[in-house]
């Protein structure tokens, strides 16, 4: 008793203290005490709610200015980037915790890949590497159709491609390596290598050993993206890629990434299957209600869809697709799409809105045999720019249902067809033009991964 005496003399703010946590401990003070924080937070409450009230509209076109400010800034200044990983969409099922993603990748390898399926690495154009991403001395590392891979860009201004590979001792050119002129050099060694992939100099040696080079692949820039030419024949290209005409004048308003396990073929393939679009795209992108309750669609609204495919007689095929957005018998937003597919890996879609076009760029990338880099990137007129920038998202979410089920799907090779799905079998044929005597089968790739 004589200690605590003391220390209350000797330090008297802690005496007040324990005086005050009795006090509050005390009965007779917690409903004053409960009562005083009610009071204090009815009369903040009634205090916004006066100024919001008085303030109104100043809030209201403060909020309005933001948002309008945003978007004209994510329209011209710093365009729209929407990416997913693959384990991001399509395993909602499996429950989140530290171990996810390994549940994820054994979901994944349990999954029934098919049988019959096509070679992965069809013949075509292929986008590895955004434009944008690939500056004048700069190299960038890339994975695409089975391949390590080495792009530069040459002091001329070219986008280059090679074999990421050093003849020499392996190093990767890609990582370490510098541009010089338009020669990529080796980071190991400094051997550098030239436009045609020959060594034309080696540190010490007054002549560059003959006979020493690396795999050059044909590249071409068009739609915003650097693009290769793989041919399992080593033809030349069959046909050009260049610029769709429209971005000349028009301006960019970003894109969309996307990783997918699917073969390639599945991707432009959902263009042929009309029947998936309004069983899988129908739901509003506003809520999910409608698809849960059928009695909301009136109400909420759903997606209408109409879509007519056709083969050419090239390397091309055409789309004609309708969009309308209908709330009972009112249509509020209907979009006329013309599609054409380029190749396996390159497709081209126009969109007529009531607020201007829009052309969409996509590309499909083999990473590996079912992996695939699906890129989307937007373009439109400078007066419609804020709706190219929103349309980024729109398309995103929309494609997002396409994604789920691919990531969880097998390749069926002898599907049973049903009347409405006579395009899809006419698709495959047309498709199967990508594939050649020498393209590696499904099998061997997935056999013998690394031998090639």
């Amino acid at each position: 008793m004589t200690c605590t005496i003391t220390m209350d003399l000797k330090f008297p703010e802690r005496s007040t203290l324990l005086k005050c946590h009795d006090a509050i401990l005390n009965s007779e003070f917690k409903n004053d005490i409960l009562f005083f924080y009610f009071n204090l937070t009815r009369r903040a409450f009634v205090m916004v709610h006066e100024l919001c009230c008085q303030y109104a509209l100043f809030i209201f076109l403060t909020v309005i200015l933001v948002l309008l400010l945003y978007v004209i800034y994510k329209s011209f200044w710093n365009p729209v980037l929407y990416t997913k990983e693959l384990t991001e969409i399509g395993f909602e099922y499996i429950k989140h915790g530290p171990d996810r993603a390994l549940r994820i990748s054994r979901a994944q390898s349990a999954r029934r890949l098919g049988s019959k399926i096509p070679p992965p690495y069809p013949n075509g154009w292929f986008a590895i590497a955004e434009s944008s991403a690939l500056q004048i001395g700069g190299v960038i590392p890339v994975d695409a159709l089975g391949q390590n891979l080495c792009v530069y860009r040459g002091e001329d201004g070219t986008a280059r491609c090679v074999d990421a590979y050093c003849p020499h001792l392996g190093a990767n050119l890609a990582v370490g390596g510098n541009v010089c002129g338009n020669c990529i050099e080796c980071p190991f060694h400094k051997w550098r290598f030239g436009e045609d992939g020959a060594c034309v100099s080696v540190p010490g040696l007054e002549h560059a050993p003959r006979g020493v080079s690396i795999k050059t692949w044909p590249t071409v820039e068009a739609d915003g993206a650097v693009w290769i030419w793989h041919d399992a024949e080593g033809r030349d290209p069959l046909w050009e890629l260049k610029d769709a005409p429209e971005l000349k004048s028009w301006g960019y308003r970003g894109r969309n990434e996307f990783v997918i396990s699917a073969h390639i073929q599945e991707i432009p393939e959902n263009g042929a299957d009309v029947a998936h679009l309004n069983a899988v795209h129908s739901p509003s992108l506003l809520t999910q209600l409608g698809e849960k309750y059928p009695i909301l669609l009136n109400f909420i609204g759903q997606h209408v869809w109409a879509a007519d495919w056709s083969k050419n007689e090239d390397h091309t095929a055409s789309m004609q697709l309708t969009h309308d957005y209908k709330i009972m018998k009112l249509n509020l937003f209907h979009v006329d799409v013309s599609i054409t597919q380029i190749g396996p890996g390159h497709v081209r879609l126009y969109v007529q809105t009531p607020v201007g076009p829009i052309l969409v760029s996509q590309s499909v990338t083999p990473i590996g045999p079912l992996l695939q880099k699906v890129v989307h990137r937007l373009y439109s007129p400078i007066y419609n720019a804020p709706v190219g920038a929103i349309f980024v998202k729109i398309e995103s979410y929309m494609f997002e249902r396409d994604v789920a089920i691919w990531n969880n799907k097998r390749f069926v090779s002898a599907p049973s067809y049903v009347r409405t799905d006579k395009q899809i079998k006419a698709f495959r044929t047309w498709f199967s033009q990508f594939y050649s005597e020498r393209s590696l089968s499904f099998k061997d790739v997935m056999q013998n991964p690394l031998d090639w």
